[in-house]
Parts: structure tokens; sequence; C-alpha cells
């Protein structure tokens, strides 16, 4: 019998600390126990088609990983239909696949916009198509010289009247369209923004579901050229096929623009929509998941890494947690030392509130498309600007943590059997598609500033998240008011805590709106413009996703408790214990980490700074006993880590040199190029004795 290895051991040891209910925990994370199956089921129908092994992914070329992202893509929506699988497990089976596919943004984005923003017929004739995969979708708006801005496309629609017809054109060629996932060779329709044109007259974007290649032999139509953009950066979505198009004059029928909100009649009577960000809809969908699938993505980070330090030996320097007792002479584990806990305890934290986050936000989304179909439209402001502060703040930490993660795995960690350059490499385009992090944050301090012009002529009418700015309307008060922490476990009272993160909120607010009044206004086109204050949107913005997230995190902990809800939605008490220290050390490291927009208007004193970072030190360490604990209860399996040094096993040296022995390389004894290459060098100037 197979002697068992120091990794496996020490793995297993550290699972016998836990202090809760592990699989209480994954109940928790994911809604209930039949949450937990249902996702164990949808994953294993992945893990167990050939088509989605990963054990070749690091050898393909990128026109080889587009064929297996086509065939991938192809089994995907097979399962989905076999199996009959709503939009809540479809998005687990995208999840278990762990990688970007050619048919992703028809579910994701195709379908979505035509449900939200087609007319009744058009619903009814594109849709029972497209979710049987008769036709297949994707999303068009950037183009080669434009992204975020919008009004700067220059692809148009043009309206032939006497055709009843738009006239698709590509007006330049920066008005190619450029990135589009799935266009590259998959699919046979698009949603196209375009600028639309009436009688030589603008009207803006608007969207055009147009037919791309024939529904027989899959060749684009005349009028237009389309193909692959090539390889992206850290060979990230690589079996995603983002394509181009250019259109030639190219014509659909008029009844192809989207109706719902907007319309245009056989003689080219323009309808407006009676609210001009109806159909900011879609893309509230596409930021709302983004929210969640930070979560999950440093849940894995996490995993991987608190699983290798726990079994990864350096040095023999003493720490206060130590098992000499239990093996002495060994060196110590990586995870017991105190810098190593302080980087990475708070990032399984950090996964904790985006879990709570994703699902209220994702609630957010839900309630809004309710009201928009009943027309309802009061909600869309708020859940649009807070969509975009969310996704530009949490992808931002997601990709900053799967490279700290790296970071903290040492020389090893820079292998790709980590399995967390793939992780990164999926995150990092996140920061630029569905709108630049920086630019993004526009949107929420642009809300912010109407929402405290409201407080002051109409208090009642601040929307539930910006009731900050009702802290400003006093502003002697406000600017003398300061924290209330006097001994250090006031820092452990959630109260302390959000009335910090408001006042934060609030102060930048009030600053941006004094510096945006005293630059003339928004609109201000002489001294301080918009643009001036940029730098300043970005801090409130971030500020204000970093409120909601802790109060999130805080309220989902407190649903928790309530013994009005249901069984399978109730933690028990150990779980909760541990999700407190876990919230806890959420809120003050991200104080701690943004100390100087708390303390430079003096809410925080010196002494109180000091005894801030003395409790999150005293928390980190009061985690250490229940690290491998908590990763494991993201219930995350082998199959989807797909990483030889985070495995459940711990076996993290073996699974390393095995993950090697499959190197093409290593199928000779011999490399080639020795005879071509390294031989002639060797010879040049005769043989050697040595």
């Amino acid at each position: 019998m197979a002697e068992i290895s120091q990794n496996k051991k020490d793995l297993a040891q550290a699972r016998t600390k836990t202090s809760f209910d592990v699989e209480d925990m994954t109940n928790y994370l994911y809604g209930g126990p039949s949450n937990v199956e249902q996702r164990r089921y949808i994953i294993d129908l992945v893990a167990r088609e050939p088509i989605f092994s990963r054990d070749d992914w690091p050898w393909l070329n990128h026109t080889e990983a587009v064929k297996r992202g086509v065939a991938m893509s192809a089994r995907l929506a097979e399962i989905k239909m076999e199996h009959e699988l709503n939009d809540l497990d479809f998005a687990t089976l995208v999840e278990a696949v762990d990688d970007s596919l050619p048919i992703l943004l028809h579910n994701g984005a195709f379908i979505p916009v035509i449900n939200s923003q087609g007319s009744d017929e058009q619903i009814e004739k594109w849709i029972p198509a497209a979710e049987k995969y008769q036709i297949i979708g994707c999303y068009a708006q950037t183009e080669l010289g434009h992204g975020s801005n919008l009004s700067g496309l220059e692809t148009t629609a043009t309206f032939i009247k006497d055709k009843d017809e738009w006239e698709i054109n590509s007006t330049s060629f920066t008005a190619t369209k450029w990135w589009i996932g799935g266009l590259g060779t998959m699919c046979t329709h698009a949603v196209v923004q375009a600028k639309m044109i009436i009688d030589g007259k603008d009207y803006g974007a608007h969207v055009f579901v147009v037919p791309i290649r024939s529904l027989e032999d899959h060749k684009p139509f005349p009028g237009i050229e389309v193909g692959d953009i090539g390889p992206k950066a850290y060979g990230g979505f690589s079996k995603m096929e983002n394509g181009f198009a250019r259109f030639n004059k190219y014509r659909i029928p008029r009844e192809n623009m989207l109706m719902r909100f907007s319309k245009v009649s056989r003689d080219g009577v323009y309808t407006k929509p009676p609210h001009d960000k109806l159909s900011y809809g879609s893309m509230v969908l596409l930021r709302s998941v983004l929210i969640r699938q930070m979560g999950l993505f440093t849940s894995r980070s996490t995993t991987v890494a608190t699983r290798y330090l726990t079994v990864r030996r350096q040095f023999n320097n003493p720490t206060q947690r130590n098992d000499a007792d239990l093996n002495p002479g060994l060196e110590t584990q990586v995870i017991n030392y105190p810098m190593v806990q302080n980087r990475l305890f708070p990032m399984i934290a950090q996964a904790y509130a985006l879990f709570a986050a994703g699902s209220v936000m994702m609630m957010m989304y839900i309630n809004l498309m309710t009201g928009l179909s009943k027309g309802q439209i009061s909600a869309l402001a708020e859940v649009h600007a807070m969509s975009s502060a969310l996704k530009s703040y949490c992808t931002t930490i997601g990709a900053a943590a799967a490279e700290e993660c790296r970071k903290m795995m040492g020389g090893h960690g820079f292998s790709i059997f980590t399995g967390l350059s793939h992780i990164f490499a999926h995150i990092v385009p996140s920061n630029t598609y569905e709108g630049d992090n920086y630019v993004l944050t526009q949107q929420m301090a642009r809300y912010l500033l109407k929402e405290i012009k409201t407080a002051r002529t109409d208090p009642e009418k601040v929307t539930p998240f910006s009731k900050y700015v009702l802290l400003t309307l006093n502003r002697n008060q406000f600017t003398r008011s300061s924290c209330s922490v006097t001994k250090p476990e006031d820092w452990l009272n959630p109260e302390i805590q959000l009335a910090a993160f408001e006042h934060r909120c609030a102060r930048l607010t009030l600053e941006l709106s004094d510096a945006v009044e005293a630059g003339g206004g928004l609109e201000s086109t002489t001294g301080m413009t918009w643009s001036d204050h940029n730098i300043e949107c970005y801090r409130v913005s971030h500020a204000h996703a970093q409120y909601v997230i802790v109060l999130w995190f805080i309220q989902a902990i407190r649903d928790a408790q309530d013994p009005e809800a249901d069984e399978d939605r109730r933690a028990k008490p150990e779980t909760i214990k541990v999700l407190n220290k876990l919230a806890n050390l959420h809120a003050l490291h991200t104080i701690q980490t943004n100390l100087a927009d708390f303390s430079e208007d003096a809410y925080f004193s010196p002494a109180q700074c000091q005894s801030l970072r003395a409790q999150v030190k005293a928390l980190v360490a009061s985690l250490a006993d229940d690290a491998v604990g908590l990763v494991d209860a993201f219930d995350h399996p082998d199959f989807l880590l797909d990483s030889a040094l985070g495995a459940s096993d711990g076996d993290a040296y073996k699974r390393l040199w095995d993950k090697a022995q499959t190197e093409p390389l290593n199928r000779r004894e011999v490399c080639e190029g020795y005879e071509e290459h390294i031989r002639p060098l060797l010879k040049k100037h005769g043989e050697v004795k040595l």
C-alpha cells in the first residue's frame, strides 16, 4: 500500500480544525440544499462529457481552440435542450464549462435583448427559433473606432421608404463591428446597434436583428464581410471566436428593428420611447451577472491558494500557529505565516461578500424587468447606476484577487497547472467589456449628484441605498461628525461599520457636488468640465459599491438567522458565528485599505485608526483554523478547479509532476531541433573532452 504523502496529511489535518458544518455553510452560500444538489448535478453533466475535458487545453493553438469551442457550444446547446434546463441551470452549466464559448452570447445577450426590446410579434417570430438553436445570435455594438461611446457609433441603418427596408452600412473603415463574441464563425444572426437615419435625420443608436449567414450553407450573405479578429491577450477567451463584420449597404426588412419601445411606421414616422433609458435592461443583465461571477471566480482562486498554502512548507521560522507537536522537524506551513494570512483571508471574506452582493443585484434586475414589462420605470435609474458601479468595482477586485493568489503561491503559482492563469485571463477582459471600469464609474456619480439634489428639495424621494446623502443636509453638523468607536471591540458593531461607510459616501458625494457646481454645472464647457471630475467620480462610485456590498453581506447573515425564513435557508449558530467574523473582516479590511478616505476629514482619530488595524489583525488570526473549511464550503469540484496544486486531496506535488508528464515535449528522449540547431552549436568548435 502506497504511503500517504505529507501533503495529503496536512490538508486532512487542517480540515479537522474546522469549527462549523461545511455542508451547512455550502447551503447558506447557494440558498439551500436543493440548490446545492442541483448545482452538483449540473456540473456533473459537464464533467462526464468527453468534449469538455480540459486535458489538452494548454496545447491548443487558436484555430484548434476555436474549433473545440464550436464543438463544445453545440454539445452545450444539446444538453440544455435534452434536460430542459431553465436559465439558472444553464448559467450553472456555463460555469461548469468554464470557458467563453461562441454560443454564450446567444443566450446571454441575443435572446435577452429581443425579449426586452422586441414587440410581442417580434418575440414570437425570433425567440422560438432561437430557443431551439435553429438560429444562433450575438450582440454587435462595439466597433473598431468606438466602444463605450454609443453615440459615436458609425454603423448606420438608413430607412429606404419606397422599399420598406433598412440599409445597414459601415460608413467608414472604423465603423467595422469588432470584438463581437460568436460572430467569427458560429452566429447566423446578430442584434446590431446602428445609428437610425430617416429622411436624413439621425435618431441615434437603435437595435436591429440582422441575418449574417445563410441557414442553408452558413455562408455570409452578399454585402457582409465577416471573420475572426484573432487570439486574445493572456490566451484568454481562446475558444470564443470574437469576430468582425463590415456591412456594404445591406438590406433588411423594416420589421427587423426592435420595436417594443421605439417604433417606425411604414411611412417612416418615428415614435420615440417613453423613457430614453429603457434599452438599458440588457446592459443591466450582463453587468449584474458579472457580480456573482466575480464571487465564483474569487472563491475558486482562494480555494486553490488556501489548499496549496496549507500543504506547502517553507523555512523553520516559528509562528504562533504551528504543528511542531504533530510534525516535529518539518518546515512551517506557509499558511501559518501572519503575512500570508493577512493577504489571503480578507480575499476569502471578499468572496463570501460577493456571493451576497450578486444575489441582491440579480434580484434588483429581476424586479426591474418585471416593472418595465408593466411600464414602471421608477427603478431603472438606480438599478442601472448600481450595476455600473458594482461591475466596475467587482471585476477590478476579482482580477486583483486571482493575481494575488498566484503570487502567494510562489514559483509554482506561475505554472498553468494551478488553474489560476485561466481564471485571471477570463476575468481581465471584464475590466473593459460591458463598459470600461474607469469610464463606467461616471454613471453612479451622475446618479448620486441627482440624489443629493433630490435630498435638498424632496428628501422622501431619495432611494434606499442613497439615503446617506440626507446626512449632508445639515452641513455644519455633518462636517463635525466623527466615528463613535471608543474601544477596539466597538469595531465589531455592524452599525458603526455602516455609519463609517455612509459618512464616507456622503462626504465624497457632497465634495463632488460642490466641485461640479463651482465649475459651472454638469454641462459646463468652460472652466471645470465634467471630464475634470472623473477622478472624483471613480472614488465616489467605488465607495458606494463598497458600502452596499458591506450592507448586503450583513443583511444576508441576518436573513440566515431569521426564524421566519424557510428552514432550508437558515444557518446553524456555529455557521453564523464564522460568517460574522467574515463580515467583520470584510468591512474592516475594506476600511483599512481605503483609510485615507475615512480619515482625511478627521472622521477617524489616530487612535481609532490604530485600534482598527489591531482588530483586523485579530480577526485574521481568528479565522486560521477555519480557512480550509471556508473554501471547501464553496463546493468547487476538482473538475471545475482544474488545479494540480488546489485539488481536494491536497496531493499537490504528485499532481504537478503528473501534469508535467503530459507535456508533448516529454514524449521524445531527444527533442526536436537537436540535429538542426543544438548539435551544430555544440560541435561548432570541435569535440571537447571534460
